[in-house]
């Protein structure tokens, strides 16, 4: 039941995607394969309070403030008031991610390649310490669609903290896609019924790290 519900959610993306791509004011979302770079994105380095001073760049919408961009919400996932504890993003966020039980949130597509191998963001878990929060990332199809491909799954205490460095990473699912340059989404989903989970300052490294 849960492979049918999860095929029925890519197939709804799929179509939606679609149709939002024959508009020209969606080309944040357009799903790309030519080669190049990913053009200019705002790097910074939110993680060097803990010993990574790799340059990052945001995810779309992923530090959940006012006007940024909507992710795709299910089951009761919400933004709430409270922002992840280090205020990575800047002193005056203030809001975040709450993922329930049988929950799960999907970020707007992003611009990925090869100088782009990996997922960090801040997570807390305030319900059982044995629950884990599941990564997947969806990406377009060889043919025609969208695949998707879990690259994670996450572990964490009730205190907000950020997810290991190297722990969600993509550069397998881009050298099997042996695209220089494509779009990706990703969908965070609670992999069992004991967690409760939040969500905060979600970023991609934009540097291939050899």
């Amino acid at each position: 039941m849960i492979r049918r519900t999860r095929a029925a959610f890519l197939t709804a993306l799929s179509v939606l995607t679609v149709g939002a791509f024959a508009a020209p004011a969606a080309n944040a979302s357009l799903v790309s394969i030519l080669p190049g770079s990913c053009g200019h994105q705002t790097e910074s380095q939110p993680f060097a309070q803990f010993g990574d001073y790799n340059e990052y760049t945001s995810v779309l919408g992923g530090n959940f403030e006012p006007g940024g961009a909507s992710w795709l919400l299910t089951g009761g996932a919400h933004v709430v008031s409270g922002n992840e504890s280090y205020h990575v993003g800047g002193a005056d966020d203030s809001h975040s991610l709450s993922l329930p039980a049988g929950s799960s949130a999907t970020s707007p597509f992003n611009c990925t390649d090869i100088y782009h191998p990996a997922l960090r963001l801040f997570v807390r878990n305030t319900g059982s310490p044995s629950s884990h929060l599941n990564v997947y990332a969806i990406y377009p199809a060889l043919l025609f669609g969208f695949a998707e491909t879990k690259i994670g799954t996450i572990t964490a205490a009730s205190s907000w903290e950020p997810t290991g460095e190297d722990s969600l990473g993509l550069t397998n699912l881009l050298a099997t896609l042996s695209l220089n340059q494509t779009e990706i989404a990703f969908e965070f989903v609670p992999a069992d019924s004991t967690g409760n989970w939040s969500v905060d300052d979600v970023y991609l490294d934009p540097f291939c790290r050899g």
